[in-house]
């Protein structure tokens, strides 16, 4: 860190200067003395004192590790501390704790400060709140698994769980969530509260619902937000108080679940074991939630009880062993590199043993509850293996395998509440790695369960891998990423492109430019093998910049001999989107061969928003400024599509082709008519991708969706075939 402290200056006034600066930031600031024992806070500013709830005689002189709390990672803990000792500053992100028992994540930096002699005098510290990017992370995740779920017709309560799971992660420990549905007689109906007793749920579903029927009741049949503070005070309470009490809930706050025709369809709802007063970021949290469970609910089939005996383990609550086998499958056809990976604790008998089979199953669920809070990968798929073992898929690359498996080792290195009793475990996993369907789902079980019976063999916590090939996978991945540079060089890229044409009539109004490889060496390369490939390794601007070029020589040669041109639509990468001089290198090549702005549009994913929402809306603007249309293309499957899209100046969404392929399904063909009418709405262009029949046509123009592309009108081709093609229509 740069500092503008003489170099000659004493400890002491090297401090003074310290907290001067202090004062003047608006973020949490702190200084440590590593010359004393334990490292203590010496000073603190008051934006620290309001982040931690803490007064400035309760911090001074304690280590900062009074933030901690009982889901903080000690894994992280120990890398900060170690990075500290090696003398290396420190960035990371933290899990921490105010002073009333709130978590929030911290975003840590810690700059140790060294005289003339490199010797170390301070550790200034900066910390920020990051909790709110955190839940808007956690919303995208839950938001993308929804959509999966309801296209693959999940039952209702796993999905919800889902909703329920994220809620309690983001409050005080022992916080719970429950979702709550209303039948057709207007009566509570439990459909997600894994964390809360059962025998509270038994007496709570099918309950009446009214205006004095505690929260949940009294916020649907009002229609209104319920917010109480003090269980065992409030008279919306009086006649369930002691049920409340006896289960330990002291707060709860109540928030109904309205559709958009003023329907309740239930509520969700957030207890707490001490008396609770929201603070607004808190409600704001738990009503973003709603129109997630709206969804959920509106697309649900009428069969959630069959599935829900099908898919869920009935001791735990958690998926079971169908469930993801079913979801094992699906992960493969990815084609994606991944790892299954079976956890068994150690002490899963001897717990049931000496407390009882529901305490064992009470381990199970604390044990996935905490892999969910560190694996918050969008495609993680855990469920209960066995009696005593979880098992979990994920798609993630061989060389993030080790780190990924370590976060989850991590979770025994605090203790488990077993009845009263804080109980340790270890932990045995079994890891086998996989590259799409090479090898089924079958096998891919039992090679972990081989894996697992290797790790029982060894004492403590052990991870063992099942023994694989995989350098044949890992040179070929190697050998695309060597090509591609030599085909930078030799310029084997082309442009192919494919019309988008209105839907009754046929006739072509714009293009899509799509990348080609034709290697001299490995022949021709798809575009989801070298795509992939051009990000990991940082070349997909130079590629993007490439066909930007090819589509404005074409553009200009079509001009130059006074021949139409329309507009052509060019995908950008999420690196080149937000690379510094975008926006002035594509003004900058439109004036270079002459082609107005409006015959290029720029496609991005909507996942978009997730990176940097703030820039991203401002580079949109700067586009729009300059006279370019932008599109959301393959909406639906990513984050903006229920929150952010309506503050994007765009002009299209594109409706991914995974829904037009199903469209057929009614729960699909639900959701594309949502967004072709949301399009509407906003004003903005709908256009389906992947048309491949002539009833995928006509189901589209039934529900009003006028433009889209595919095979069934023209596959991508040459911009010479396009040509032909113009010319013919002209003439």
């Amino acid at each position: 860190m740069e500092t503008n402290y003489p170099r000659q200056l004493s400890k002491d006034l090297l401090f003074d200067w310290l907290c001067r600066l202090g004062d003047q930031y608006q973020t949490s600031f702190v200084v440590t003395d590593p010359d004393q024992p334990n490292n203590p806070l010496v000073y603190v500013n008051d934006a620290f004192l309001r982040l931690s709830g803490y007064s400035r005689e309760e911090v001074l002189g304690e280590n900062c590790r009074f933030l901690q709390g009982p889901e903080t990672l000690v894994s992280s803990v120990y890398s900060i501390q170690n990075q500290l000792e090696d003398g290396n500053p420190v960035h990371t992100e933290l899990l921490n704790y105010r002073k009333d028992g709130t978590p929030f994540w911290n975003e840590l930096v810690i700059q140790p400060l060294r005289d003339e002699k490199d010797k170390l005098l301070y550790h200034i510290g900066l910390q920020m709140d990051v909790t709110n990017r955190k839940q808007t992370e956690a919303l995208f995740v839950v938001q993308q698994e929804i959509y999966q779920g309801i296209e693959k017709g999940y039952a209702l309560n796993v999905l919800l769980q889902k909703v329920c799971d994220v809620a309690e992660s983001f409050f005080q420990q022992h916080t719970k969530s429950s979702i709550l549905l209303l039948d057709s007689d207007d009566r509570l109906i439990v459909a997600a509260a894994r964390s809360l007793p059962e025998s509270y749920n038994q007496i709570i579903h099918g309950t009446k619902i009214g205006s004095n029927v505690g929260s949940c009741g009294t916020a649907a049949y009002t229609k209104e937000t319920v917010i109480v503070t003090d269980i065992e005070t409030d008279p919306l309470w009086a006649d369930y108080k002691e049920l409340a009490l006896s289960n330990n809930l002291r707060a709860c706050w109540s928030i109904p679940i309205v559709t958009q025709d003023q329907k309740v369809v239930g509520t969700i709802a957030t207890y707490f074991t001490k008396p609770n007063k929201p603070r607004d970021v808190d409600l704001e949290f738990i009503e973003r939630l709603a129109p997630l469970i709206s969804l959920a609910v509106k697309y649900s089939d009428h069969q959630e009880e069959v599935l829900r005996l099908a898919y869920m383990d009935s001791d735990t609550g958690i998926p079971n062993r169908h469930y993801f086998i079913n979801e094992l499958k699906d992960l493969m056809n990815e084609n994606e590199p991944g790892f299954v990976a079976i956890i068994e604790p150690s002490e899963f008998a001897h717990i049931g043993d000496v407390y009882g089979r529901a305490a064992a199953d009470d381990l199970i669920k604390q044990m996935c509850q905490r892999i969910q809070r560190v694996c918050r990968r969008s495609d993680d798929v855990i469920a209960r293996f066995a009696s005593p073992a979880l098992i979990l898929a994920s798609l993630i690359p061989p060389y993030e395998i080790d780190r990924y498996t370590s976060r989850i080792m991590g979770i025994a290195n605090d203790p488990f509440l077993i009845g009263e009793e804080e109980v340790f475990i270890t932990l045995k996993i079994g890891v086998i790695p996989f590259q799409g369907n090479l090898i089924n789902s079958e096998e891919l079980i039992r090679s972990a369960d081989t894996a697992m019976s290797d790790a029982k063999k060894r004492p403590g916590n052990v991870l063992s891998f099942f023994t694989v090939d995989q350098d044949e996978e890992a040179k070929r991945e190697l050998s695309i990423i060597n090509h591609l540079s030599h085909a930078l060089q030799k310029d084997e890229f082309s442009v192919h492109v494919q019309p988008k044409v209105d839907l009754h009539t046929g006739e072509i109004f714009s293009f899509e430019a799509l990348a080609r490889w034709s290697s001299k060496e490995l022949g021709e390369v798809p575009p989801d093998v070298f795509i992939p490939a051009a990000e990991n390794s940082g070349k997909i601007r130079a590629i993007e910049k490439i066909v930007l070029t090819k589509v404005l020589k074409w553009l200009q040669r079509r001009k130059q001999h006074g021949k139409r041109l329309m507009p052509v639509a060019i995908n950008i990468s999420t690196d080149h989107f937000f690379h510094p001089y975008f926006v002035a290198d594509l003004r900058q090549a439109m004036q270079s061969f002459g082609i107005p702005t409006k015959y290029i549009r720029i496609e991005i994913t909507e996942s978009i928003g997730l990176v940097d929402f703030e820039m991203a809306k401002n580079i949109f603007e700067q586009l729009k400024l300059a006279g370019f249309e932008s599109s959301v293309d393959d909406f639906g499957m990513g984050f903006s599509s229920l929150s952010y899209l309506q503050q994007l100046p765009v002009s299209e969404i594109k409706i991914d082709r995974s829904f037009i392929s199903k469209i057929e399904n009614d729960g699909t063909l639900a959701i594309v008519r949502t967004i072709v009418q949301l399009a509407n709405n906003l004003g903005m262009q709908s256009i389906a991708e992947g048309i491949e029949t002539v009833e995928q046509l006509t189901i589209l123009r039934t529900i009003g969706c006028k433009r889209g592309q595919g095979f069934y009108f023209y596959k991508p081709m040459a911009v010479e075939d396009i040509d032909a093609i113009l010319d013919k229509q002209e003439k």
